[in-house]
C-alpha cells in the first residue's frame, strides 16, 4: 500500500491494459477515474488526468481529495482497458518531509485566525498545503498539525481581513 500526504496535491502513475495484458494507449485524459475516501462511496475524481505514454497514465490528486486520513481507493478504466483498482492510504506524517513552523505576526504580535496557503509556484497555481493560524500565530491544518513539506522553495500567502501582508512570502524548506 502506498502513502499519500494529507492535505497535499500529489501525482500518481498507473498502467491501463486490456484483457490480454496489452497496454491501452491513446486515451489522453479521456479515461474514467473515481475515488473513495476512507471507505466512502465512489465519486468522480476532480483532479487532472493525462497520458504519460506507452499505456502509462497519471492522475494529479488535488488537495481537497486528500483531506481525510485513511484508505484512498481509485477505480480507473477507459477505452478497451479493464478496470484498475488502486489503493493508497492518506497519512498525516510524510517520510522525507520537513515540518515547517510558519508564524504570522503584526510586528511581534501573533495574528490569530489568518488563512495560510502554501504553493509550490510563485503564481499560486499549485496548492501544497492550507491552514489557519492558532493563538500563537502558527499555521496549522484542520488536525492541528504543522505543514509537512518536501525540501524545496515554497510561496506562502497569508490572508486576514484588516491586515495587509507582503504576499507571497518565499520560504526554503531544507
Amino acid at each position: 500500500m502506498y502513502v499519500l500526504r494529507k492535505n497535499q496535491q500529489q501525482v500518481i502513475a498507473f498502467v491501463l491494459s486490456d484483457n490480454a495484458g496489452n497496454m491501452v494507449t491513446g486515451l489522453g485524459g479521456a479515461f474514467n477515474l473515481s475515488i473513495s475516501k476512507a471507505g466512502g462511496a465512489f465519486v468522480a475524481g476532480t483532479g487532472t488526468k493525462a497520458e504519460i505514454g506507452n499505456g502509462w497514465y497519471k492522475y494529479t490528486i488535488p488537495l481537497a481529495e486528500t483531506d481525510t486520513i485513511g484508505p484512498f481507493s481509485i477505480l480507473a478504466s477507459g477505452g478497451a482497458s479493464i478496470q484498475q483498482n488502486l489503493i493508497y492510504v492518506v497519512e498525516s506524517y510524510v517520510v522525507g518531509a520537513v515540518e515547517l513552523t510558519y508564524t504570522v505576526t503584526y510586528g511581534v504580535i501573533p495574528i490569530v485566525g489568518a488563512s495560510v496557503f502554501i504553493y509550490t509556484d510563485a503564481a499560486g497555481n499549485n496548492l501544497a498545503w492550507k491552514g489557519v493560524t492558532d493563538s500563537f500565530g502558527v499555521a496549522r491544518d484542520n488536525d492541528n498539525e504543522l505543514p509537512s513539506l518536501y525540501p524545496g522553495t515554497y510561496y506562502i500567502w497569508s490572508i486576514k481581513y484588516g491586515y495587509e501582508f507582503d504576499n507571497p512570502d518565499t520560504e526554503v524548506v531544507a
